[in-house]
């Protein structure tokens, strides 16, 4: 139970819950882009915690200190080098040459879309996380001719599955350390977890035939679906209870690689005879005059193997990270206590940020070496850095007051009392129902937060809390709540915010919302239903 002192009542319960209804309102009903909406609905935060929940100014200041850290050592380094690498391939002209060699892998648009939206994005989401999936598959997608809004819708659900168990397992490691439970619970909920997982993965895909070409897209897509189900999903189970670590890594890369194997078979060795309106109506190149007759595919995708190159080489050789790992950016922050006696005890190093070992760096990195390449050979003209260094400026200038408004609001509800308030409140209300909503808890704090990892360290122990009181198994509930968290990533709007700025669409995340959430929140029903059953 999370020791606090603020009152769960109704009118707290309301005026903690306000903030959400409206910012979902201004992103989804009223088309707001994220910057104006995140920034009103910090607000509506502030007035909230102030006089509703005694926040001191001095706690106050701290608080929104914290959340424009996080902002930017959590969220924005990622944004800013991923829009770069962005920039830089397309001012190549890379992209023409990179749609053209997967079709030479398979003709089949829509297994071209399974992977890239859903294999390649798993895969990444095993080695990297903090949104790179999102970042780097949205992007890729536009390039070999997806429209941009489906792009980002496809980039969010395709990466999801992965959340829990993906970057080297820390939103699962972060759920046992809050929670506790020992050796031989720890790896019953990590089965239930796997199996929420695989049930979520499968949906997953078929989602992406839904929104290529409805049931005709399903009925072509069904194969690889359940084959790539098979390998990523089942085999996320069944690494669960085997090595918590490397489990996202190795299902993300059978999903990824089974596509090759899949482009060869009569299934899918032909063009999709299903129509589509996903695809822009003429695929051009982008940029260099003479991307499309001269450079290759593995040229066109240089900065991409780089950044393959440097992630698993860094981070899954364990002396090699532990070693870039020492050197960490950090702030130290005191104890602060609401009127109410919430207390956010004190962080000596709060959201350290290592530099060496993150996957932001890896980004950068990759977009610097990817230019020299591309210049090397002619493809970058006089004057692209310019060019590259102003589109990438111009993205990012909004995306960054977007996503600092956005994140400072969601530390503020969760430092002030406001995110628990609202957990407490749904146990207190449900009671013996509330195992079908222990997922709901999940995604409201991945929507929250923005990650699966802050989602399971906010409301682990509130969820084994509960399913103490309403004699629930603790395994189930807890594996609902990570798998719920990680399907929240869809709507989190942070992630969004990610796949919007990369393709260019920046102020039409309700748009996505509208798809994301219908997904977020029917997976969240079906999970709920499966918890009643065996809880």
């Amino acid at each position: 139970m999370l020791d606090f002192a603020v009152p769960i009542t109704l009118g707290n319960w309301i005026l903690a819950f306000i903030p959400i209804v409206i910012l979902l309102a201004l992103l989804v009903g009223f088309r707001w882009g994220a910057a104006e909406a995140g920034a009103l609905t910090w607000f509506i935060v502030v007035l909230v915690a102030v006089f509703a929940y005694k926040t001191p100014l001095n706690t106050l200041a701290l608080e929104t200190v914290k959340g424009v850290w996080s902002a930017v050592f959590s969220i924005l380094v990622v944004v800013w080098p991923a829009i770069l690498i962005y920039e830089v391939t397309h001012e190549a002209g890379a992209f023409d040459p990179f749609r053209k060699g997967m079709e030479r892998v398979t003709p089949n648009r829509l297994l071209q879309i399974m992977a890239f939206a859903w294999g390649f994005a798993g895969f990444l989401q095993g080695v990297t996380g903090f949104g790179v999936p999102v970042a780097i598959c949205a992007p890729l997608l536009v390039g070999i001719g997806v429209k941009p809004l489906q792009a980002v819708i496809f980039a969010l659900i395709g990466h999801a599955w992965n959340n829990t168990f993906g970057t080297i397992a820390v939103a699962w490691l972060a759920l046992k350390d809050v929670t506790q439970i020992s050796g031989a619970e720890a790896a019953l909920t990590a089965l239930y977890a796997g199996a929420f997982m695989w049930l979520f993965n499968f949906v997953c895909g078929i989602t992406i035939c839904w929104m290529y070409g409805k049931a005709k897209a399903i009925k072509e897509g069904l194969p690889a679906v359940l084959i790539i189900s098979i390998l990523q999903g089942g085999g996320t189970l069944i690494l669960s209870q085997w090595n918590d670590v490397v489990n996202g890594f190795i299902a993300g890369t059978m999903g990824f690689l089974i596509i090759f194997v899949l482009g060869r078979t009569n299934w899918y060795n032909k063009p999709s005879s299903v129509e589509t309106d996903v695809f822009v109506d003429d695929v051009i190149a982008e940029g260099g005059e003479t991307a499309e007759d001269e450079m290759g595919f593995h040229l066109a995708f240089s900065p991409y193997y780089i950044l393959l190159t440097l992630t698993l080489g860094i981070l899954l050789i364990a002396p090699i990270k532990n070693a870039l790992s020492v050197w960490k950016w950090s702030i130290p922050f005191p104890e602060t206590v609401t009127g109410h006696g919430f207390v956010n005890p004190e962080a000596a190093a709060y959201g350290a940020f290592t530099p060496l070992a993150h996957g932001a760096t890896f980004l950068l990195a990759s977009a610097l070496i990817g230019y020299m390449i591309y210049s090397s050979k002619g493809y970058i003209k006089a004057g692209g850095m310019g060019r590259i260094m102003g589109r990438t400026i111009e993205k990012c200038i909004p995306a960054t007051i977007a996503m600092v408004s956005l994140t400072a609001l969601s530390v503020l509800m969760r430092d002030t009392g406001q995110a628990a308030v609202l957990a407490y409140g749904v146990g207190t209300a449900t009671g013996g129902f509330y195992a079908f909503m222990s997922p709901f808890v999940g995604i409201l704090g991945a929507f929250m937060t923005g990650s699966n990892t802050a989602a399971n360290i906010l409301f682990g122990s509130f969820q084994q809390t509960a399913a103490q009181v309403i004699g629930a198994d603790e395994a189930v509930i807890l594996g609902a709540q990570t798998a719920a968290a990680a399907a929240g990533n869809t709507i989190a709007p942070g992630n969004v915010l990610l796949g919007t700025t990369t393709v260019g669409l920046l102020g039409r995340e309700g748009d996505v919302l509208r798809v994301t959430m219908v997904v977020a929140l029917g997976l969240a029903a079906v999970i709920g239903i499966a918890v009643m059953f065996v809880a």
